[in-house]
């Protein structure tokens, strides 16, 4: 088993990862990576913000092997909305 940290930068400054996580394979961690990008997002949009969510993944040896981006844009069609959305995740 192998050791990854996920550093999160979310619009603020990197959130550093030292802990880390022990997968059984680097596609393992991609896809918690992918599966934490994805929670963070839906967590933001629930709030309204949809900037995008960046995971850099790391190894035991501190050098960067992935990185995972989840965005989401948004692009009205027609008049502006008026009011807050009720957004729901």
């Amino acid at each position: 088993m192998a050791r990854y940290y996920f550093d999160v930068q979310n619009g603020k400054p990197l959130v550093r990862d030292d802990e880390g996580a022990e997968f059984d394979s680097l596609e393992a961690a991609v896809h918690a990576a992918a599966r934490s990008a994805a929670e963070i997002g839906t967590s933001r949009l629930a709030r309204g913000d949809t900037s995008d969510v960046v995971i850099e993944m790391r190894d035991e040896q501190n050098q960067r092997v992935c990185t995972v981006t989840a965005s989401m844009r948004i692009e009205r069609h027609g008049p502006p909305h008026q009011g807050p959305h009720s957004w729901s995740a």
